[in-house]
Parts: C-alpha cells; sequence; structure tokens
C-alpha cells in the first residue's frame, strides 16, 4: 500500500483476473503423478520409455503398407506350399508301384525355352518350382530338351524323330553313326534284354513359344524328308566362290612380297558377282597406282592385319565346331503336298501344356505385382496338368469347321486335309479350314511378349514364334493331350478334405 501526500493510504489495485468477492480461496494444484518406471531391459539397451500412444500419420500409412505387402505374400506362399503338397500327395503312390527290374522307369520329355526378350533362366526356375516337385513325387523320369534362341526346340524335335525313322529302317543317305551314344547304349541294353517301358510316354512343353516350335517340329520330323535336302543352284555358286573353290591369282606388279593367304582373303575372283570382300588398294607415297615403290607403311600395316593371333585363330575355330541351327527341312506351305513318314504311329506320344506367365516393361508393374501375389493359382493349374501327365491318362485333341460348333475325330490321311473345295453335287465350294484345339492352347501369352521380338523381326525368313500355326490333320488328329481322370479328381479333393480336417484336429 501506497501513501498520499496527505499521509492517508491509497487503496490497492485489484489484480486482473482475481476474484473481487470475499469467497474462499482457490484450491491448491494437485501433485503431478510420478512416471511410470522404464522397462529395465529397455533402459540397459538405452531405449527412450515408450508411451501408449498411436504414432504419427506417417508412420500408420508406412507400417499399413509394409503390414498388407507382407502378410499378401506370406499368405501366398503358404498357400502355394499347400496346393503343391495336395497334388504332390495325389501322385506319391505312383512310386511305390512295383516295377520289374528289366524294365526301364517311364520317362517323359520336357521341352521348354527362354521367353521372348529374356534368358532360359526364366524357365528353368519355373520348372523346378513347380514340375519337377510332382514329377519327384511321382517317381517318374525325364528329358530335357532346352531352346536359348528361337528354332532350338523346333530343330531338335526335328532331328529326334529323323533319327527314330532310321532306326526304323528308312532309306537314308545320311546313315546314323555306329558309335553314336544312344544306339550304343540301346544295344548294349537289348542283349541284356532291358525292355523299354510298354506304356506312353509323354510330353511337358512349358510356354506358347516352346508349344509352337514343338508343334512345329512334329511336322517337319514326320512330314519333311529324312537327309538334308540339296543345296540349289544359287547355294552352290555361293560355295564356289569360297576362298577353297576360287581360282588362284597372278600377283599384281608391287605385290610379290604380301602371303599368299592374305591374297587370297582380300583379292576375290573377278568372276564371282557375289563376293563381298573388298579389293586390296595400295598407296605409293606420291600416287595411286600400284608400283614397286609402294609404301614401305602400306606394306607394313598390310602384314599386321595378316598375321593373326593365336587367340584369334582359336576363336574362329571354336565358332566353326559350334553346332548350327538347321534351316527347316520342310515349308507350311509344303505340308498338304508331303507324304508322311512310313513309320509314322497311329497315336502320337501325349502331350500338356504348361503356362508360363511371363511380362516385361515398366508400365506393367501393375500385373506384375499382381502376378507376384497371386501364385497359388498359378501353381494349381500346372499341378493338375503335371498330374495328368503322370497319371498317364490322354484324349485326341479336339477340333471342328470354323463356323461350326460340333467337332468330331479326323481320321482321313487324305493330302490336303484341311480344305474341302468340292461340294456333294460336284460343284467347287468355297473352302472350309478346320479348327484345332492346339492352335489355342497358351495363345494368351503372345499378347504379353516383348514388343522387340516384333520390330527385329525379319520379314523374309519364317518366325515359328509370331508366324500363325499351321496344322495338316494327317498329324494334328494323331496327337494326344494328357486329361485328368474325373474319378481322380475327386480322390484329389477327398484328400485335400483330409488334410484340412488333420489340421484343424491338430490346432
Amino acid at each position: 500500500m501506497v501513501d498520499n501526500k496527505d499521509g492517508s493510504a491509497m487503496p490497492k489495485e485489484p489484480t486482473p483476473g482475481a476474484s473481487t468477492s470475499n469467497g474462499p480461496p482457490a484450491a491448491p494444484e494437485a501433485p503431478k503423478k510420478a512416471p511410470k518406471p522404464q522397462n529395465p531391459v529397455f533402459k540397459m539397451m538405452g531405449l527412450p520409455n515408450f508411451s501408449r500412444k498411436l504414432p504419427s500419420r506417417n508412420w500408420m500409412i508406412f507400417w499399413t503398407v509394409v503390414g498388407t505387402w507382407s502378410g499378401a505374400i506370406y499368405y501366398d506362399r503358404v498357400e502355394t506350399k499347400k496346393i503343391r503338397k495336395k497334388w504332390c500327395d495325389a501322385v506319391k503312390h505312383l512310386a511305390d508301384e512295383p516295377l520289374p527290374s528289366m524294365v526301364q522307369q517311364r520317362k517323359l520329355t520336357i521341352y521348354l525355352s527362354s521367353p521372348p526378350a529374356d534368358g532360359l533362366l526364366t524357365a528353368r526356375e519355373h520348372f523346378h518350382e513347380y514340375v519337377k516337385p510332382v514329377l519327384l513325387s511321382a517317381g517318374l523320369d525325364w528329358d530335357a530338351v532346352e531352346g536359348r534362341r528361337e528354332g532350338d526346340v523346333r530343330a531338335g524335335i526335328a532331328e529326334r524323330i529323323r533319327k527314330f525313322r532310321k532306326l526304323r529302317g528308312e532309306r537314308s543317305g545320311e546313315p546314323i553313326d555306329e558309335e553314336d551314344l544312344e544306339v550304343l547304349i540301346s544295344g548294349i541294353r537289348e542283349k541284356m534284354g532291358v525292355r523299354e517301358w510298354d506304356g506312353p510316354a509323354g510330353d511337358i512343353v512349358i510356354g506358347r513359344n516352346t508349344w509352337k516350335e514343338y508343334v512345329r517340329g512334329l511336322h517337319e520330323g514326320w512330314l519333311g524328308p529324312i537327309d538334308t535336302p540339296k543345296i540349289g543352284e544359287e547355294a552352290e555358286q555361293v560355295i564356289r566362290d569360297e576362298p577353297e573353290h576360287r581360282q588362284p591369282v597372278e600377283k599384281p606388279h608391287g605385290m610379290g612380297s604380301i602371303p599368299n593367304h592374305v591374297e587370297e582373303q582380300t583379292i576375290p575372283n573377278s568372276s564371282s558377282k557375289d563376293s563381298t570382300a573388298a579389293p586390296l588398294v595400295v598407296h605409293e607415297a606420291g600416287g595411286s597406282s600400284l608400283s614397286d615403290d609402294a609404301s614401305p607403311t602400306a606394306e607394313t600395316a598390310l602384314t599386321v592385319e595378316a598375321e593373326k593371333t593365336e587367340e584369334e585363330k582359336a576363336e574362329e575355330e571354336r565358332k566353326k565346331k559350334t553346332r548350327k541351327q538347321p534351316p527347316p527341312f520342310i515349308s507350311t506351305k509344303d505340308y498338304s503336298s508331303a507324304s508322311v513318314a512310313p513309320s509314322l504311329p497311329v497315336e502320337l506320344a501325349p502331350s500338356t501344356t504348361i503356362p508360363l506367365p511371363h511380362i516385361l516393361g515398366f508400365l506393367n508393374t501393375p500385373i506384375r505385382m499382381y502376378r507376384f501375389l497371386s501364385r497359388r493359382y498359378v501353381a494349381d493349374d500346372i499341378g493338375r496338368q503335371v498330374a495328368s501327365a503322370c497319371f498317364a491318362a490322354y484324349r485326341p485333341y479336339e477340333h471342328s469347321e470354323a463356323g461350326s460348333s460340333a467337332s468330331s475325330p479326323f481320321t482321313s490321311d487324305s493330302a490336303s486335309p484341311s480344305t474341302d473345295f468340292a461340294s456333294d453335287d460336284g460343284a467347287t465350294a468355297t473352302p472350309r479350314k478346320e479348327v484345332w484345339e492346339q492352335e489355342a492352347l497358351l495363345g494368351n501369352e503372345e499378347g504379353e511378349w516383348h514388343k522387340s521380338i516384333r520390330k527385329n523381326r525379319d520379314l523374309e525368313k519364317e518366325s515359328v514364334w509370331l508366324d500363325p500355326m499351321v496344322l495338316d490333320a494327317r498329324i494334328a488328329s494323331r496327337m494326344r493331350r494328357f486329361q485328368l481322370d474325373p474319378a481322380e479328381e475327386e480322390r484329389v479333393k477327398d484328400v485335400k478334405d483330409d488334410w484340412k480336417s488333420d489340421q484343424e484336429s491338430s490346432s
């Protein structure tokens, strides 16, 4: 309180917000609650005391995305293992069936090739993940025919068929080598009394591109010639123009010091029209004509170019020894005029197709993500196809005429079975094309192939992958397809239900 000039006391100004009434004083504040003691383990690790509250918005988004993705992957992988085990259990009783000691095990043939614009490792991983476990569970053996580039599988199948025809006694100008490994092994087994499997063997084809090569190889092997076609006159002319067939050329004036092998490679025969070798030109120090005063620098350069190192020579020899892919022995246009091989069986080996989902490109990332999270459906489809091959139940491939829904088996061996040009009254009618089931198998995969294989295509050459599939009814009607028997499929469902009940009872 402050005194006035006259000595009287001045009243104290009220504090803002304070109560001017004569009420009771405000209650004192309650003491703060002591913090919860930290977990001793976290304290020793130097971690802070985490409070029980939701994380921030950004952390919530992060953990939601990570948890959802991880859960989807985990669920799909667990279901894939269950489905794989289901099909392995469905065929494992085949491995317990007794087999005579002098009878070979049933052997399938696996055909796979690298997907377009990708490597062979993708197809191999696909086989090891989905196909191989079922075959091992069934106790079956197999041979693998692989193709690293377009046409390898086609050439391999055709060569196998031609070899089979030669072994069956067809006349050939190129007999099989007596020292061939397969011939020697088969001869030893025949002497020992070992017989082959009596039932159907079968083929498993992985991917649409491999399937088209498989069908093309069957037609080439059974409809094409057994020997390599003779070379035409144009090709013979090219061969005569090779260095070993060229005429000796006199050495021009001033070129006596150049080795003979350099002259043969650099001076083409004047009579050759298709020669691509560039003529040799030696420049003088002061002119462009050849003379005895040729520049020593030019001669030295020619000598350096002529002398090849041992590594280059070894590389050339290795390339020459590398087995090249032979061209097709028959064109698709010549199917109708070709005669079938005498050793063509009534039924060809059954086959089944295995899907190979494969798509590339950044813009296709959503599709690839979905397929990465839904591999269980692929495992179920492939498991069913492989199991049908293990059970060896098959049927003919279906076919029908274009524009009609009826289908009937084709048994005629006419020269041009795919079209009918005459009607019942003898008048010329519109050709009717037959649509075969083989043409549509795995057809959806072609739309997912990388565009680079279409951009770099040579239109003058045949492309088995890009050209439409051409079928001859004499071959297509003999092809068979593996199909799972309905009784076996019901048994597989029962096995799955029993497995689920066992899992529930154990839990």
